[in-house]
């Protein structure tokens, strides 16, 4: 009996433990980071907007994934440049993975409410959009902000 109760707290406790590091890790990133602006453009207007998720395709500035092939990739914001391997005289990284010519590095979408999606779609179609990244000197990055024209898209018109 007793031991039964001590798997049943650790099956509740363990996913908690989990979330709450993973929230930490988050807030580490978007906290310490470094600010970065990227231009973005939708990579299919046809199914621009799923689900509750804004797609799109990141303009890094340079080319990338020019192999085409599957590897691990990271994409040099200053000076600009990609590697598939660790970049040595880089000051500001996005670490990724190339899948054939796409690179990813988990911030090729946005959360967008249901109620906005529309016009927010919309707005990424007819107008120049970006992104706010925050970006850590390990290259992770993560999306801080969506701008249309330059100003963030709440404040749109």
């Amino acid at each position: 009996m007793m031991q039964s109760r001590r798997f049943l707290v650790a099956a509740i406790l363990i996913p908690i433990l989990a979330l709450l590091a993973l929230t930490a890790y988050k807030k580490y990133v978007l906290s310490f980071g470094t600010e970065v602006i990227l231009p973005i453009r939708g990579y299919d207007p046809r199914d621009l907007l799923s689900g509750h998720y804004l797609l799109y395709e990141v303009d890094y500035g340079t080319d990338v994934c020019p192999a085409g092939i599957r590897a691990d990739g990271y994409v040099c914001l200053q000076p600009k440049g990609f590697n598939y391997s660790w970049p040595q005289d880089c000051q500001t990284m996005i670490r990724g993975e190339c899948d054939l010519n796409r690179f990813k590095a988990g911030i090729e979408k946005y959360y967008v409410a249901e109620s906005e999606a529309a016009k927010l779609e919309q707005l990424v179609r007819d107008k120049t959009a970006s992104i706010v990244l925050s970006v850590t000197k390990d290259g992770h990055a993560q999306v801080k902000d969506l701008l249309i024209n330059g100003e963030p898209w709440r404040q749109g018109p």
